[in-house]
Order: structure tokens, then sequence, then C-alpha cells
């Protein structure tokens, strides 16, 4: 079950990491456009294009924390240190006489 529940996660988290690099594509194909000797109209459109595309497409689920690798590294980490701290609390009042 822990298992299933982690595949899961992941892939969820996955497609947040996905979208968050398809931005960085982006950016890096509209810097290689060759605007500068075009007409204004163009360059009007590639500078607000440009502008737009600095800013990190996310998946903010309620706006709490963003769907990506960072994301479910740290909440891998936050799982197996309360698991470490219930199996240690259980492993100490089991030997207690």
């Amino acid at each position: 079950m822990f298992f299933f529940t982690n595949v899961v996660l992941f892939l969820i988290y996955q497609n947040g990491q996905r979208i968050f690099n398809q931005n960085d594509k982006l950016r890096e194909s509209l810097m290689e456009v060759p605007w500068v000797d075009k007409p204004r109209w163009l360059r009007q459109t590639m500078h607000i294009m440009l502008t737009q595309a600095n800013r990190d497409i996310q998946i903010k689920p309620y706006g709490i924390f963003t769907l990506n690798y960072m994301t479910f590294k740290d909440l891998m980490k936050f799982t197996f240190s309360v698991g470490n701290v219930i199996y240690t609390k259980k492993q100490l009042t089991s030997q207690t006489p």
C-alpha cells in the first residue's frame, strides 16, 4: 500500500515538474527568435511574450505548495521522519514492563 501510494504521488508531482520545465523551454525558444530588426508589431509582441515567460508556471493545489520534484523530496523526508518518530516511540513503549 505504501509503495502504491508513493508511485501515485510521484506521478502527480512528475506532471507538475514537466509543466515547470516547459517554461524553461519556452524561454529558450523565445530567446532564439531573431526579432530585433523585425517590424514594430512583432517586437512588441515578442517583448510581451518575453515578459510573461519570466513568470514561472507552476501547479499549486490550494495555493499551499508547488508540485515539483523538490516538494516531493521534502514530502518523502517529512513522511520518513514522522514514521521514524512513531516507530521509535512504539519501540520505547513496548520495551517498558
